[in-house]
């Protein structure tokens, strides 16, 4: 078997309607219906205290319909960046941990994934992603709250243990980039490709 590295871009940025819609989301969201997951294996040994990634599917929450025409704006902004069309979000759920809340590693579909860190202290469990063509460094993600950070799905992650009484409340997806930009496909038509022989 060849193993060879792709790089693979990720972002972190300043969701800047954060401070607009915060208040708003996060009401919206206590108002929500939610299971609570925990897991005590030596598998993934969850313990997230409300979500409702059972409903993840469901464009007709209130905290989904208050939420995506702000998010899918942010979402094909990173689309283009990348050289994409398009976002197509696949699913949307919020995830709240409350102390010793945590998400042991895990990885997800579709082509992207990430975390909007909609109430998050410096005490918070921190998102940490491996790294599989560095020894599988972990790669620990320094947000604050009102950041984005979006990976490829296949990125093996968790979020660590919540230490104190801070209550964190995130918002992960799964999203498509669709549709290479037309410049993008001209662009890379011109680069010479690199030969891996088996």
């Amino acid at each position: 078997m060849l193993k060879f590295k792709l790089d693979t871009p990720c972002i972190l940025n300043t969701f800047k309607d954060h401070k607009k819609i915060k208040n708003n989301l996060i009401d919206l969201i206590k108002k929500t219906y939610s299971d609570k997951l925990k897991i005590n294996d030596n598998y993934y040994g969850d313990l997230i205290h409300r979500l409702d990634w059972s409903k993840s599917t469901d464009p007709k929450r209130k905290w989904t319909k208050y939420l995506v025409p702000f998010i899918q704006k942010y979402f094909d902004d990173c689309a283009n960046q990348l050289g994409y069309q398009e976002a197509d979000i696949k699913n949307l759920w919020f995830q709240q941990y409350n102390i010793n809340g945590k998400h042991g590693w895990h990885i997800h579909s579709e082509n992207y994934t990430g975390v909007y860190y909609v109430k998050f202290s410096e005490k918070s469990g921190k998102t940490e992603l491996i790294n599989p063509f560095l020894q599988n460094k972990k790669i620990i993600i320094n947000a604050k709250e009102g950041d984005i950070i979006i990976f490829p799905s296949y990125v093996i992650h968790r979020a660590t243990e919540q230490l104190d009484n801070s209550e964190k409340i995130i918002v992960s997806f799964n999203i498509n980039f669709n549709k290479i930009l037309p410049d993008v496909i001209q662009r890379i038509n011109n680069i010479k490709g690199k030969n891996y022989v088996h």
